[in-house]
């Protein structure tokens, strides 16, 4: 195996995880994947033979990524706002309807000066946000696809888990009195 199928294999090992699934994170930490490729497993060996440089670029590439916390991706957005004089729980009912309909896409209320913005899904590519944008559009016909950074930590949320939060905080309201 040539230097350079080494190099792109290992530079797409980390997009082939992330790929798979959308909706759920899946997330495998690789402390040295140099010593993971040389750890014996079964019968089978693994040499590689580089320079000592492509080991540190390796070293190099995945501290960049462990520091990022956040890659560049695409979101449906929805719907969009001028902040001033908007009701905000208009927004989060806005949401919320959406992730009753659409219960395997999780929907965002963000604030981007002056606007708020409400962007659905998890995508890596515009390409694989069409077949949701097809669904979407049934119901928003105004929707469209958007670059925008998706941080590690949003992936963690479960679509209507803010709904059932606000439901426990209002009950715990009404039990006060």
């Amino acid at each position: 195996m040539s230097m350079f199928k080494l190099i792109v294999l290992i530079f797409m090992f980390p997009v082939h995880l992330y790929a798979n699934h959308t909706d759920s994170v899946m997330i495998v930490v690789h402390d040295d994947i140099i010593k993971e490729l040389h750890r014996k497993t079964g019968t089978g060996e693994v040499h590689v033979h580089g320079d000592h440089t492509i080991h540190n670029l390796l070293k190099w590439h995945t501290y960049l990524n462990e520091q990022k916390k956040t890659f560049s991706g695409f979101r449906i957005q929805i719907h969009s706002v001028n902040s001033y004089g908007c009701n905000i729980d208009e927004l989060k009912e806005i949401r919320n309807k959406f992730e009753e309909t659409f219960q395997t896409i999780p929907a965002y209320l963000k604030y981007f000066d002056p606007d708020f913005k409400i962007r659905t899904g998890n995508y890596h590519s515009r390409l694989e946000s069409i077949p949701d944008l097809y669904k979407i559009r049934k119901l928003y016909p105004s929707s469209y696809p958007v670059k925008t950074e998706i941080y590690l930590e949003e992936l963690k949320r479960i679509p209507m888990q803010d709904i059932i939060q606000e439901e426990k905080e209002e009950e715990m309201q009404s039990t006060e009195f």
